[in-house]
């Protein structure tokens, strides 16, 4: 750990050095005015980044430090290259596992991934480029949202080999698209184009190229760096809740729960009175 004086407050803020550790299968990145962006890149092209075993712990280690170092306010995933973000799971290395194993590799790795990027109480962002296919598109789908360049290309393929996506893909899917649409993908094993994605709302924004998706993602980053961090955690954690919560007074009253501990917020106040004084707030995340 590596520490930093807040001049603000004069409390000593721990910040992870997880990012600025080597990796063999994944580049980590510090992005952003006070480096609060961490960019995780897949750096696999020779596999088309697929998640091998090196890569999944690897990135899973990096995914849970970054969920409670309160320095990182926003992160974002990515491919090395231009063919493939991930086009899914190492498949030599499934006949290496027996049914025991299997399930722990699901239940220890995929169970991990999905819940330390769901309840990272922080924006994620998938940015797409190329190949997303089978575990990778199930990676995409926990982001909060998804930007993809053109010659990205969406599937659950894992019907192929005899088996369902397992990391969470029939469960996630249906939630993003429409039902009839999440069944023929994954029924067939179908792929799909970045501009179908978008035509059935499993991808937010389509870029013409790479550098303008990279371009497109910093810009978006931007914008919700500005905001108060404290709303953007909040916001996240109820809306994720909320969607599988059975009961919609439950959410409702978890939503007025936390409007009532943001109205005490220091950001809170200096927004109502940058707003009055027709100036640009500054958030401090308190």
């Amino acid at each position: 750990m590596r520490q930093g004086t807040n001049s603000d407050s004069n409390i000593i803020e721990e910040k992870s050095d997880v990012g600025k550790k080597k990796y063999s299968s994944i580049m980590c990145e510090w992005k952003g005015k006070k480096e609060e962006v961490l960019w995780i890149t897949f750096k696999n092209e020779r596999m088309l980044n697929a998640m091998t075993d090196v890569l999944q712990q690897e990135f899973l280690e990096v995914l849970e430090a970054a969920r409670f170092d309160n320095s990182i306010r926003c992160v974002v995933i990515t491919g090395s290259g231009e063919k493939a973000f991930s086009a899914g799971g190492d498949i030599s290395y499934f006949l290496t596992l027996d049914k025991l194993k299997a399930y722990d590799f699901l239940y220890e790795r995929g169970n991990r991934v999905q819940h330390a990027i769901t309840y990272m109480e922080k924006p994620v962002i998938g940015a797409v480029n190329g190949y997303c296919f089978a575990g990778g598109m199930e990676v995409a789908l926990c982001c909060d949202f998804v930007y993809a360049s053109k010659n990205a290309r969406f599937g659950l393929t894992e019907i192929d080999i005899g088996l369902l996506p397992g990391w969470g893909g029939t469960v996630r899917l249906p939630r993003n698209i429409l039902v009839r649409h999440a069944k023929e993908m994954i029924f067939k094993g179908g792929r799909i184009t970045a501009d179908e994605a978008y035509r059935v709302g499993l991808v937010n924004k389509v870029f013409d190229t790479i550098p303008e998706l990279y371009e497109g993602v910093e810009e978006c980053v931007s914008i919700m760096m500005s905001k108060p961090p404290l709303s953007l955690r909040m916001a996240k954690n109820i809306i994720n809740n909320s969607i599988t919560c059975g009961s919609m007074e439950a959410a409702l009253a978890i939503e007025r729960g936390a409007f009532t501990w943001l109205f005490s917020s220091d950001d809170m106040k200096e927004g109502v009175n940058a707003f009055q004084e027709k100036r640009k707030p500054v958030f401090k995340g308190k």
